[in-house]
Parts: structure tokens; C-alpha cells; sequence
């Protein structure tokens, strides 16, 4: 087993803690930014909408590597994986100036590129 799927298995026993009412996981992110692939854990707790995002692992661009951690995941655990891609960015349709649901509970403005 690789060093890094080792890595993702001790966090993920970590911080899954199959409470009671709450929903976990894996966010894969192709991070084409910083070159590499990052792993986390999501989980959520019902009804509450706050998420939370515990980092996982993360290693270079290796597609032999990244096949490998994937399947040692996937051999361990039956979690749910949702992949992103940063080639791929989507934009919400308006600017959030308030958002109570990611620990944003007052409003915010954003000020044009000469504003400080």
C-alpha cells in the first residue's frame, strides 16, 4: 500500500466518527492550481447546514498514484465521492454577500478594483 492511501486511511479513521445523524463524504479535487490531488472528508450534521472539510491527503499529479489511493479507498470504506476539477470552476450566478450557512452571518460588500 502506498505511503500517501496510507495517510488518507489513518485520517479518514480520524475523523469518521459515525455519529448519530450526521452524513460523510470524499470530495477528490483535480487542484490543476497547485498541480497535485487533494482528498477530504466532508461530513454533515442533520439538519444543521454548516459542512465541515477535514483534509485528507494530498500529492502531486500522478495518475498511476492517484488510481491507486483511489482504489484503496474504495476498498476500505463505501463512502460517497464526488470529483471536482478546477479546469472546470463554477460560478453561483450572483455574488454571495450573505451566507449564514458557511459561517458568514453578517452581510458583506465587495468593493470595485480602485475601492480599498
Amino acid at each position: 500500500m502506498l505511503r500517501e492511501s496510507k495517510i488518507m486511511l489513518a485520517n479518514i479513521d480520524r475523523y469518521f466518527q459515525r455519529k448519530y445523524r450526521w452524513r460523510y463524504h470524499v470530495l477528490v479535487v483535480d487542484n490543476h492550481f497547485y498541480d497535485c490531488y487533494s482528498f477530504f472528508l466532508q461530513a454533515y450534521r442533520y439538519p444543521d447546514k454548516l459542512h465541515y472539510s477535514y483534509d485528507l491527503v494530498e500529492f502531486d499529479h500522478n495518475k498511476a498514484k492517484y488510481g491507486q489511493v483511489l482504489k484503496d479507498l474504495r476498498d476500505h470504506y463505501q463512502f460517497s465521492i464526488e470529483f471536482r476539477d478546477t479546469h472546470h470552476l463554477v460560478h453561483p450566478g450572483t455574488d454571495i454577500v450573505f451566507d449564514a450557512s458557511h459561517g458568514h452571518a453578517f452581510s458583506t460588500t465587495y468593493h470595485g478594483k480602485n475601492e480599498h
